[in-house]
């Protein structure tokens, strides 16, 4: 078993208390809402998984149907995330090049495929700015013809560059503090799962429906932090 002072030590005191409540009967409570913490970002990571997925693949695939190749040079990759002269705001082209050194360093390829699976969320996040619009200089062009192609079921009135991104973005904020090991325990997580349904819904109706009944995320809720206070005793002694 194992102390709570040994635990506090391990974690920081800091860390471990932002999982404690002025209403918790003991110490044990913020073990047992630190635990139920870890199932609920384990519980997340499915439908975090299918959205990161489906979006970065769906928004390249899309896009090579609205930017024009044929007139493109490309560095590495015949794609054009890596055309010469750059199609990308600086940061994004910062991203691409660091995907491609990163792919470099496994020894893999140097593939379209892995450039767009190396490439973080927030690439494809970025790609939904106002900078990706119709009119900018050097392009791609992206907007609004990716929202007209690339979302057949979001519904028109929101079938918009802003509420797509805006929708990313929160979400994209959810899959980072699950990423590093944060409190998420005292979100709308049920909200927020169904936005990430919905989501990908946008994209792939089947995908979605079939993610919505075999998600885990539900139980570990509906659970609750009491349903975790026997593993905390055990573990505190």
């Amino acid at each position: 078993m194992l102390s709570i002072r040994s635990l506090r030590s391990a974690l920081s005191a800091e860390r471990l208390g932002a999982y404690a409540l002025p209403t918790d009967t003991d110490d044990v409570d913020s073990v047992a809402r630190y635990l139920w913490n870890l199932a609920l970002c384990s519980a997340l990571q499915p439908a975090l998984h299918t959205l990161e997925v489906t979006v970065r693949n769906h928004l390249f695939k899309v896009s090579r149907r609205i930017v024009d190749e044929t007139t493109l040079r490309f560095h590495r990759v015949p794609c054009w995330l890596d055309a010469r002269p750059s199609l990308l705001a600086d940061r994004e082209r910062q991203n691409v090049e660091q995907a491609k050194a990163t792919i470099k360093l496994r020894g893999s390829p140097m593939t379209e495929g892995r450039l767009v699976s190396v490439l973080g969320f927030g690439f494809w996040v970025s790609m939904c700015k106002r900078q990706y619009e119709q009119g900018r200089t050097g392009g791609p062009r992206l907007w609004p013809e990716l929202a007209r192609r690339g979302f057949p079921h979001l519904p028109k009135a929101k079938r918009t560059r802003s509420q797509i991104f805006h929708s990313l973005d929160r979400l994209r904020d959810l899959r980072n503090r699950v990423s590093h090991h944060e409190a998420v325990w005292d979100r709308n997580l049920n909200r927020t799962h169904q936005e990430i349904l919905e989501t990908v819904v946008w994209i792939n109706r089947d995908l979605a429906a079939t993610l919505r009944a075999h998600s885990p995320l539900p139980a570990v809720l509906d659970k609750g932090v009491v349903g975790f206070r026997p593993q905390a005793d055990a573990i505190i002694k």
